[in-house]
């Protein structure tokens, strides 16, 4: 399986840039897996309701399934992050992590809003994305690219002599 990072600042069209290659990714025949990586605390599950309670209770990891969607809902510990990443693994041909910019996986780095970026760029960066070159000995790629770029995540190039920034 695949895993592949999408980073870059706040507002850099993150999320827009995921939802361009899922479906370019679909049409190769691949299952496509996404993860969203926040660094910022949030309740993804409703208080009162049945899940949020069986967590409040100490569940480690609890599924809320119903017609038309299901949701897994774990306590941020590593054993049950391991679990949702086997799932992942077994199941998917492609992950696609936006915003983890701590991993190892390689990294495309969105250059829009670059000057809200807090920081140094993140390890890892094997492409860069948008209307400017992060650096030149490494691929870019623009907007009306994306079939070029796909064809490059789903090649892993990036692990072949590639320079990772």
């Amino acid at each position: 399986m695949i895993e592949f990072g999408i980073v870059g600042a706040k507002n850099s069209g993150k999320t827009t840039l995921v939802e361009k290659l899922i479906p370019l990714i679909i049409t190769q025949g691949l299952k496509v897996a996404t993860v969203k990586h926040t660094g910022h605390t949030h309740t993804f599950d409703t208080p009162g309701k049945d899940s949020f309670r069986h967590r409040l209770a100490g569940a480690g990891l609890t599924m809320a399934i119903g017609k038309s969607e299901m949701a897994v809902f774990a306590l941020p510990h590593d054993e049950y992050q391991n679990i949702a990443w086997r799932i992942i693994k077994e199941s998917f041909d492609i992950c696609l992590i936006e915003g983890d910019k701590s991993s190892a996986r390689p990294k495309l780095f969105l250059m829009r809003n670059r000057d809200g970026l807090k920081g140094q760029l993140p390890e890892g960066i094997v492409a860069s994305y948008g209307a400017d070159v992060l650096d030149s000995e490494i691929p870019h790629f623009k907007d009306e690219e994306l079939d070029s770029l796909v064809t490059f995540i789903l090649k892993a190039e990036y692990t072949n002599n590639a320079k990772v920034r």
